[in-house]
């Protein structure tokens, strides 16, 4: 990501300059303080001041000597992983995870929560508060040493604020400020993000998006969701962007949680497939799922009776996977993107889903762009969006104060 030269503020041009320090150690190290000034651009005197700094705060290490070119050996620099940490929650309608990662990027510990698209806030966020503190015990690290909590949850929300504006799928969540709940319940500085731009934060800083600037990401789990990256920066536009399973396939289609007809998410969602499998049972089709109480088909269920075989839910998964190559061709055709990754549970574990939507993706999409674009499945695995959720802190230590990456 190119770096803007900041000017005005001297606590802001130092902070920065100390992020850019830091993250080229990170990136590059073992390195020398020669080779930060050359990567950097910046002067002796700043590189070596930030680089003391960087020592006092044990964020940087001294890990011997490198190669001469002629005079002394320069003293290799290197990033000490353990000498903060950052923490990711998961928050979603029926989910609530909490993972510690060293400043590598390594998860160190995670706690799961139980949580119902019924669960209150307050009850939410106690269970949150309750997995912090049991982490940070597992792990052994003090509370001093956690650089701050991100948190993806389901938008639409306001991110500068804070706070969940209307998730569909999770009753009696409106207008909630979680940010402050939050970090009144852990002491921590907290970071709230919608889940899609969280998860395409994550796959730029540890997945297939780390050298992309322009990457959608979209979610088809329980919901659908999307994120946005353009020009290396997230696009929230005026706060809401990324709804991508609110736009309509289907005027006359179903209604949706968000209180319209015939959108992607009640078509396609884990909860429109677990709606379907139901329907169909009542109409007689033959299936595993019939054994399953209706209000308990959803997502894993019927993705593990897929992978028994059965033909209802191979038939709803291949539509599901239909409707999301529809909802890909779009998205090419609209932002043309040099990237887009496929994440949750029905994109990463179903084949029919991802093939299907690869297919009648590239298929519906105009072919210059089509061509243009690379369409990948998450590298992050079952754990993208707590991984997500702690890059949001990670990015706000190593690039830079968070107001100068404006959406």
């Amino acid at each position: 990501m190119a770096r803007r030269m900041v000017t005005g503020n001297s606590d802001l041009i130092r902070q920065w300059n100390r992020s850019l320090v830091l993250d080229v150690i990170r990136r590059q190290g073992p390195v020398s303080r020669a080779e930060v000034r050359r990567v950097t651009g910046l002067n002796f005197t700043t590189v070596t001041n930030a680089v003391a700094d960087l020592i006092a705060e044990d964020l940087v290490c001294e890990v011997g000597l490198g190669t001469s070119n002629g005079g002394r050996k320069p003293v290799l620099l290197t990033l000490n992983p353990t000498a903060r940490y950052v923490l990711g929650c998961e928050l979603q309608s029926a989910k609530l995870v909490v993972g510690l990662f060293d400043l590598s990027g390594q998860m160190v510990g995670q706690v799961r929560k139980p949580k119902s698209p019924g669960t209150p806030p307050a009850e939410a966020v106690a269970r949150i508060a309750e997995g912090v503190r049991e982490i940070l015990s597992a792990a052994g690290v003090s509370r001093d040493k956690v650089e701050g909590m991100g948190v993806a949850a389901p938008g639409p929300l306001d991110s500068e604020a804070g706070v969940l504006l209307t998730p569909p799928n999770m009753r009696g969540w409106q207008n909630v400020p979680l940010r402050r709940l939050l970090e009144e319940a852990t002491g921590l500085s907290v970071q709230v993000e919608k889940d899609g731009n969280a998860a395409a934060a994550g796959e730029i800083w540890f997945g297939a998006g780390q050298a992309v600037n322009n990457l959608i990401l979209i979610i088809v789990d329980d919901g659908i969701g999307a994120g946005i990256v353009m020009g290396g920066k997230l696009y929230r536009g005026a706060g809401g962007a990324g709804e991508i399973g609110h736009g309509t396939l289907d005027l006359d289609g179903p209604r949706c949680s968000c209180g319209n007809h015939g959108c992607l998410e009640a078509l396609a969602s884990g909860f429109a497939l677990g709606r379907k499998a139901a329907e169909a049972i009542r109409r007689g089709v033959a299936s595993s799922l019939a054994a399953q109480a209706e209000a308990e088909i959803g997502t894993e269920e019927i993705l593990q009776a897929a992978e028994a075989g059965d033909k209802l839910a191979l038939d709803l998964l291949d539509e599901c996977g239909r409707m999301l190559g529809i909802a890909v061709a779009n998205t090419v055709n609209m932002y043309n993107p040099e990237l887009i990754v496929l994440a949750g549970r029905l994109a990463q574990r179903s084949p029919i889903v991802l093939d299907r939507a690869l297919q009648l993706g590239r298929a519906r999409a105009f072919s210059v762009l089509s061509d243009q674009v690379r369409i990948v499945r998450s590298a992050l695995g079952d754990d993208f969006l707590v991984k997500g959720a702690a890059s949001l802190i990670l990015a706000r230590l190593f690039r830079g104060p968070v107001d100068l990456f404006p959406s």
